[in-house]
């Protein structure tokens, strides 16, 4: 089952052209990882970004954040995670992960449902 991102930062108001500058990197490096389906950043200006994201699977997810780590972290220091929610099952290291984050929510499939892809 595909796992969902979406994610809104909010820009520090001098940093928002290097911020644009990590979102376009890292937009350019997810075209490598063969388990990312989509990566899509927009904004509704004013230095209010969102991206959303889809996987093919939780090793896909774990994949991305091994190889963003370095970017994501920089990214940190231009503009703050406004929330995150993951949709879709995830195992433990994903879970640990979103679980250090108050700003972050995991969202599993729902209970017996389990969802359908097209």
């Amino acid at each position: 089952m595909s796992i969902f991102v979406r994610a809104r930062f909010d820009a520090h108001d001098q940093r928002r052209a290097e911020f644009e500058e990590l979102a376009l990197a890292l937009q350019e490096q997810v075209k490598e990882e063969p388990g990312t389906l989509t990566y899509r950043w927009f904004s509704a200006g004013a230095g209010s970004y969102l991206v959303i994201e889809e996987y093919t699977d939780d090793e896909a997810v774990a994949v991305h954040q091994e190889r963003s780590a370095e970017l994501l972290e920089r990214a940190g220091q231009f503009a703050d995670l406004v929330y995150a929610e993951i949709h879709g099952t995830v195992g433990p290291e994903i879970r640990a992960w979103a679980e250090a984050r108050p700003q972050v929510t995991v969202f599993p499939d729902f209970p017996g449902h389990g969802g359908t892809e097209s």
